[in-house]
């Protein structure tokens, strides 16, 4: 059940190639304009530092187990460690970040997930896409919305996964290219604080 699950993540990822490459979003797209943000009745996640690590360290093992499959072929799939401003985590975080190297397509990639607890991310779809320039955005078939942005200044495509109980989910890459692969990261139910 679970594979089907990574796979159908995949597959709905690379639907979204010709998406992420050709649409356009803004803060005025009806898509990310209309989304509802804060959703009602985000129920907020409190956790111990070791509920928390283990948390973290199924994170990894996910990441580990998902990225030869999302980003097809991958090797060497290295998860760092999981913090906040600096690694490690401690009692009632609210969000979660980590980096992923690996070998893609002959290529050294990095890439960095992010993974807000329900709440923990005040701006909405519409206020993301007025404060950087968001290059496309499609549902992820569970209620949520996926955005996509660039920061071409330092060469990071970005997919947000806005989530209907208030988590959101964010992988980045400085890959061009990798809109697809980031969109099924960052959909991944997997990675989630409400377990």
């Amino acid at each position: 059940m679970r594979m089907r699950k990574v796979m159908a993540a995949a597959l709905t990822g690379l639907a979204l190639i010709g998406l992420a490459g050709t649409a356009s979003a803004s803060a005025s797209d009806s898509a990310v304009a209309d989304y509802p943000w804060p959703p009602k009745d985000v129920t907020p996640v409190h956790k111990t530092k070791a509920e928390l690590q283990k948390q973290a360290d199924g994170f990894s093992a996910r990441q580990q187990q998902t990225y030869p499959r999302v980003f097809r072929g991958a090797q060497n799939v290295s998860p760092g460690n999981w913090g906040g401003e600096a690694e490690g985590v401690f009692d009632d975080m609210q969000y979660m970040g980590n980096t992923v190297t690996f070998t893609y397509k002959g290529q050294n990639v990095t890439t960095y997930t992010q993974v807000n607890a329900p709440g923990q991310h005040a701006w909405s779809p519409k206020e993301y896409c007025e404060v950087t320039t968001c290059t496309g955005s499609v549902s992820d078939h569970r209620g949520g919305l996926i955005v996509f942005s660039k920061y071409e200044q330092f060469g990071i495509t970005s997919a947000r996964n806005f989530r209907p109980n208030g988590e959101v989910v964010w992988v980045q890459s400085w890959t061009p290219g990798t809109e697809a692969q980031l969109a099924a990261a960052a959909s991944d139910r997997a990675l989630t604080f409400t377990r």
